[in-house]
């Protein structure tokens, strides 16, 4: 999991409706419908959720420690989605205490390298890389008119892009991974995936999932299919500012908020 700033999210909240009227015309699908669909749940699991589970957000101090508002955020992504959720007051083991006892039954916590929902009622745990791969599938999938029998780029071949080419395959696509790791390619041919790592074969591909990190700007306008659709979990984002400004609406990206909608189906 990328860590991120909290200059990237200070502002996260008062934007969310923004955001959400955005990716509802790119996904040309409610909130609901598109968590349920990345979380391969039904809409009215996750309405009934929303009426019976209390949430909780636990601040966790260890490595780097806290970032400033993560929780804050987190915690207005699933309230913007009708669920019941606060911050706990304490942190880490004496946070996840607060929460059970304060009735929640669903905890999001995450530290330098993993990002979690707990549901304690079901057993069940969800994690990040997982749901956000997901998210931005189905995000894509309704931007496209389906992805059945259709390629997919997947740009990465790490935890995000291996979960993602999981859930592309569970959609009926097939998923093609790029990776200039030529270590990463073996290990995921050894797999049974298609890889490549010719950089100019991007540019064959109207539809891509990007899920490389730490590597921003580095997709230019040419190399690119001229009716890409762009679903990027990737922070930074890959594509320089030429790119984003002529694709416009045909790339699909936040920080953190797809990815936690789609946890919070995952995890009802």
């Amino acid at each position: 999991m990328t860590r991120l700033t909290t200059e990237w999210i200070c502002n996260m909240e008062k934007e969310l409706p923004q955001w959400a009227e955005k990716l509802e015309r790119q996904s040309k699908m409610s909130l609901l419908n598109l968590a349920s669909l990345g979380g391969d749940v039904s809409r009215g699991r996750v309405k009934s959720a929303s009426w019976r589970l209390h949430v909780a957000v636990v601040p966790v101090t260890s490595g780097l420690g806290v970032i400033n508002t993560f929780c804050q955020q987190v915690a207005a992504i699933i309230r913007h989605m009708g669920f019941d959720v606060f911050v706990t007051e304490a942190t880490d083991v004496s946070g996840i205490y607060e929460a059970t006892q304060k009735g929640a039954g669903l905890i999001f916590m995450a530290d330098d390298t993993y990002f979690l929902a707990m549901n304690f009622n079901k057993n069940l745990v969800v994690e990040n890389s997982d749901a956000t791969a997901r998210g931005f599938i189905a995000a894509l999938e309704g931007a496209a008119g389906g992805l059945r029998d259709k390629e997919v780029l997947v740009l990465g071949g790490g935890r995000v892009g291996k979960a993602a080419l999981s859930f592309l395959r569970c959609r009926g696509a097939d998923g093609i991974v790029y990776d200039h790791n030529c270590d990463v390619l073996q290990q995921l041919q050894s797999e049974g995936w298609r890889t490549t790592k010719q950089v100019e074969r991007i540019k064959e591909y109207p539809l891509v999932v990007d899920c490389t990190f730490s590597e921003g700007g580095w997709l230019k306008k040419d190399m690119l299919h001229p009716d890409v659709i762009f679903a990027s979990p990737a922070v930074p984002l890959s594509l320089d500012e030429e790119a984003i400004s002529v694709l416009g609406d045909r790339v699909i990206h936040d920080l953190l908020q797809l990815g936690v909608i789609t946890m919070l189906a995952m995890a009802c």
